[in-house]
């Protein structure tokens, strides 16, 4: 089972569907277990508080919005402009993001502490909670306990994999370590969880409706975390419980980092690498004495040589060699497996997958099977005819009816490519997406459907990172300020290639207690600095979103604008599909707010916003020759999307088969006495392979995302699914309709994680019935890909 990974092929380009979960929510404390705390709110008078000073009226005026508009596309354009821009900034200096604390790396360690000691007083209050009036406050005290906690979990996460000194990441990473060991500690509170769980079965709470929806959503999913965490177990078997815990985590890092073959690298006659680039091979020759080039077995060298060595030996030899795993590694996967299974019969569960998908939009594993299934029928046909074009282009090559083999499919897919752009041209449609006029797009969309846009803002000193990012005040036209995204988009040493979202903080209600406490009135914003608003008509204080946007785009030379190519348009839109979810998911309560929903649910706004991402209507918006103005013609942008859905079926046939192979690893056969991933794999393959399969591989030990998603990769195709269904039965008549984007927002996006997805999927879609339709819900939206062909 060969992995799609990024090709060279300029006419296509795979995106990994599943990433890290610091993509969408970056350390989401559900991850650790970690139950949340709360302390009683005293009542107060309106009249004892002091008012916060009003903030700075928001103008939307036309003349206003049109100059935010222009000014948009020349920060990300122009150098000169943004360096101008951001020089007329007279903000006093302040600390990373703007907290107060984070003027310097030791910042880090300050903030920790005192948000651990807040964290601390709050666990002592919620375990001495016993009153009716103290259980009506539990789960708001919980909520800012999770709060006080991620807000140097999530902050230090970031800085500790994008910052560009060394210090800052070091000093991250000690505060990071130090909020995680006390979120194990509170992991193991057995008080908190007899006091929230007497909070939320007291009759008396739910006779007097003091907990609505959403406070059951945030109660249910903290009691789920202490339960899956092994809270209500004896003493011996917590301990049991917390090494095996350990022993998933170091397991897994080794799993992940060590991923390594057989034999790294091949030796092969120069004679035999004909095809191959002539530079390409000049250069590995050098690295010898022998007269042998040393091919490496995986990377983009190797994947190079499957795509152009004319020899099929070689490709052979290349190929068994890329997808079979060192002995090592299968011993790490299987090591990670066994013991998730053995923890999971710890909980009274029969596998890890039954575990992992309890709280999940699938609910259990058989109902993953069953939307796998309903996928794979109607995949399979077409990616068959998707090989069998392929097969064709290698009998016209040989001459002679022979099958198609796993090694020769880059190969022959190469010269099917190289073969379309000859006929038809290999549009380069850069030219019309400079960087700014993309985020003008961006802006003027989210303002057509949600009446948001983005307003450039000047920095103070110390507040970001690196002079290339750049601040974006999100300004609804109806509430003012609502958000804060920082955009750190261009290339630099050090950084990672790997586009991202980071929520840095959530949103959350902050009570005039805690506002008092904290004085946030006294200068307006919160008692770290960072930012606040007041919300609606009772004028609420609300802690505003604040969010990273990661991507690895190209500094062009000299003054000239960005160019980005049509597949880096369309990751700026997916990564703003996450931002706009944690912008508009604006909740009552951290715990759910934004992408803090279920995993299997978190990606539907980010691919919805890829189907923007190739829609004429919204690339009139902004597509247009950045030297000429000319609009994107529409030929050309249907002569691109169809060379870029090249093997569209194989793709998705391949990642419903990785999907299946998560769910089978996961399964119950884990905890078998003979069980052995190799020979699951291999069952899979003989079940399933489009091509014959290669005896003696084990490509599931580079099989990284089988950690990190353990039991989840299905996610990805189930959001994909529902996208394509919102999108056609939502968007696809009017992308930039008003009335489409406020049904989209008041259904979904401002739920967050507080309302059962099932429940927001069928208010959208008008199928009610799917909240309580458990059975058959899943294979039907497996079914949804076979309705849109």
């Amino acid at each position: 089972m060969q992995p799609l990974t990024r090709r060279a092929i300029d006419t296509w380009r795979y995106r990994p569907p599943l990433r890290a979960r610091n993509f969408i929510c970056s350390s989401c404390l559900r991850r650790y277990h970690i139950s949340r705390s709360l302390q009683q709110e005293a009542p107060v008078a309106a009249t004892s508080v002091p008012p916060l000073p009003p903030p700075p009226p928001v103008d939307v005026s036309t003349a206003t919005s049109t100059h935010d508009d222009k000014l948009l596309r020349d920060i990300f354009d122009s150098p000169r402009a943004y360096k101008a821009f951001s020089s007329g900034s007279r903000k006093p200096p302040t600390g990373l993001f703007h907290n107060r604390y984070l003027h310097s790396p030791e910042g880090f360690i300050e903030f920790a502490n005192v948000c651990l000691a807040k964290a601390r007083k709050l666990s002592q209050s919620i375990c001495g909670a016993s009153t009716l009036n103290q259980q009506v406050t539990i789960i708001r005290k919980m909520d800012q306990l999770s709060d006080t906690l991620c807000r140097v979990v999530d902050l230090a996460d970031f800085t500790r994999n994008t910052h560009p000194d060394p210090r800052f990441v070091q000093a991250a990473d000690v505060a990071y370590n130090t909020v995680y060991n006390y979120m194990n500690e509170l992991n193991t509170t057995t008080g908190l969880y007899t006091a929230l769980k007497a909070a939320m079965t007291d009759s008396r709470v739910a006779e007097q409706g003091h907990f609505g929806e959403v406070e059951r959503a945030v109660g249910g999913i903290l009691l789920a975390d202490f339960e899956k965490s092994g809270i209500t177990l004896g003493s011996r078997e917590k301990k049991r419980f917390v090494r095996l815990s350990s022993d998933i985590s170091r397991v897994g890092r080794e799993f992940v980092n060590e991923a390594s073959t057989a034999m790294p690298y091949l030796p092969f006659q120069k004679s035999q690498l004909d095809g191959m680039d002539p530079w390409t091979l000049s250069r590995l020759s050098k690295m010898t004495n022998s007269g042998k080039v040393y091919l490496p077995a995986r990377g983009s060298i190797a994947q190079l040589a499957l795509q152009t060595v004319k020899d099929a030996e070689v490709r052979y030899k290349l190929y068994k060699e890329q997808q079979t795993a060192s002995d090592r590694q299968i011993n790490l996967l299987e090591d990670l497996l066994r013991t998730r299974a053995e923890l999971a019969r710890l909980v009274g569960r029969t596998s890890h997958a039954e575990v992992t998908l309890a709280d999940k939009m699938a609910r259990t594993p058989e109902a993953v099977t069953a939307f796998l299934s309903s996928m794979l029928a109607h995949t399979k046909p077409l990616a068959a005819q998707e090989m069998a074009e392929i097969a064709r282009v290698k009998r016209e090559h040989t001459g002679v009816a022979a099958e198609l083999y796993a090694w020769d499919k880059d190969f022959y897919l190469h010269k099917l490519v190289e073969r379309r752009k000859a006929q038809h041209g290999s549009p380069d449609l850069s030219a019309y997406f400079s960087l700014g006029t993309v985020m003008q797009g961006l802006s003027r969309l989210f303002t057509r459907l949600y009446g948001v846009r983005f307003v450039p803002a000047q920095t103070a000193p110390g507040e970001i990172w690196n002079d290339d990012v750049r601040r974006l005040d999100v300004v609804s036209d109806s509430e003012g300020h609502i958000a804060v995204v920082y955009c750190d988009l261009f290339q630099r040493p050090e950084k990672s290639p790997n586009p991202a979202h980071f929520t840095v903080r959530c949103s959350r209600h902050i009570t005039k207690a805690e506002a008092l406490e904290e004085g946030f009135y006294e200068g307006g914003d919160g008692g770290d600095g960072m930012a606040l608003a007041r919300v609606g008509p009772q004028r609420h204080i609300y802690q505003l979103p604040t969010i990273a946007l990661i991507c690895d785009f190209s500094t062009p030379p000299g003054s000239s604008a960005p160019l980005l190519a049509l597949h880096e348009v369309t990751t700026l839109f997916h990564e703003m599909g996450h931002a706009i979810h944690s912008i508009l998911g604006r909740t009552k309560y951290h715990e759910v707010a934004g992408t803090r929903c279920a995993t299997d649910f978190a990606e539907l706004p980010s691919i919805l916003m890829e189907h923007f991402a190739r829609s004429p209507a919204v690339l009139s918006l902004f597509a247009r020759h950045h030297v000429t103005d000319e609009p994107l013609p529409p030929a050309l942008l249907a002569q691109r999307l169809a060379a870029s859905s090249q093997l569209e079926h194989s793709e998705t046939y391949q990642q419903v088969l990785l999907s299946l192979l998560d769910q089978r690893l996961h399964g119950p056969i884990a905890a078998e006495r003979n069980f052995s991933s190799t020979a699951v794999y291999a069952a899979l393959e003989a079940e399933h392979s489009l091509l014959p399969p290669v005896p003696g591989t084990s490509w599931q030990g580079y099989f990284s995302h089988l950690f990190g998603y353990g039991g989840l990769y299905y996610s990805y195709m189930l959001d994909k699914a529902i996208a394509d269904r919102v999108w056609r039965e939502v968007f696809a008549a009017d992308p930039l309709s008003r009335e489409a984007g406020e049904r989209y927002r008041d259904k979904v996006l401002q739920w967050g994680g507080g309302r059962d997805p099932w429940k927001c999927l069928g208010l959208l879609l008008g199928r009610e019935d799917f909240e309580t339709q458990v059975t058959g819900r899943m294979e039907e939206v497996g079914r949804w890909s076979q309705e849109a062909r």
